[in-house]
């Protein structure tokens, strides 16, 4: 049996996509974010396909909630040998227009303040690098994993709309870039998307499938750190 994959930030767009493609492959799938009711949905629709998948609520900002999630994930699906985090608030495209960044935590750079940057880093970088913690000494110690993480434009680009959030994103782009070279001699493959397109379904590129899949050519692969997506 393959090792599990871990979708941190598991939703009914990209998460399930990533979930489902490698689920498809063999991968065990264990489903993390912060509620149940969110997560069991997607875990039904995986098992109707033949998906072994299981559900473990855990806030990625909680380091000991989450750290407990992946190891009940571990102890019940089998060893985690790729991790894929892209915890992120789903967009709403059906109406056209522009999302509230404001109301989903984003501050234009010249709002951006210590507080509002910390909510970010937290989320981004911290929760990352939880769950790296988690993952990686089982991956090192059998000379084999991935760690998958997925961001948006603004962790290459820098977009004013999106002050605080780029601030992270690059963070966290710049510390799995500076871990990359490290890991690649121990076996473990350390990858980043970066996504500058609305991830909607039939969105060409930007199809959640279509990510999905390409995440998966490239665990494959193993042969670049990083692709963009819409740019």
């Amino acid at each position: 049996m393959s090792s599990t994959i871990a979708v941190v930030g598991a939703g009914p767009g990209l998460g399930r996509a990533i979930a489902r493609r490698f689920g498809a492959a063999g991968h065990p799938v264990a489903l993390i974010s912060r509620t149940r009711a969110k997560l069991q949905p997607i875990a039904d629709s995986l098992a109707a396909e033949g998906i072994t998948a299981g559900v473990y609520p855990a806030d990625a900002t909680d380091s000991a909630g989450l750290t407990a999630a992946l190891e009940a994930a571990a102890t019940d699906l089998g060893r985690i040998g790729v991790l894929s985090y892209s915890p992120a608030p789903t967009w709403d495209h059906s109406s056209g227009s522009m999302p509230d960044t404001a109301a989903m935590g984003y501050t234009t750079a010249l709002e951006t303040t210590p507080e509002s940057t910390r909510s970010q880093v937290d989320l981004i970088v911290g929760g990352a690098l939880t769950a790296a913690a988690a993952v990686l000494p089982g991956m090192r110690k059998e000379g084999d994993g991935a760690l998958l993480f997925t961001t948006g434009a603004s962790a290459i680009i820098p977009m004013p709309i999106l002050g605080n959030a780029g601030i992270a994103q690059a963070g966290l782009r710049h510390w799995a870039r500076s871990i990359q070279g490290d890991l690649a001699g121990e076996g473990v493959y350390v990858g980043h998307v970066c996504v500058g397109v609305a991830i909607v379904p039939g969105g060409g590129e930007g199809d959640p499938d279509a990510i999905a899949e390409r995440w998966y050519q490239l665990a494959q692969a193993r042969d670049t750190f990083e692709t963009t997506i819409g740019f």
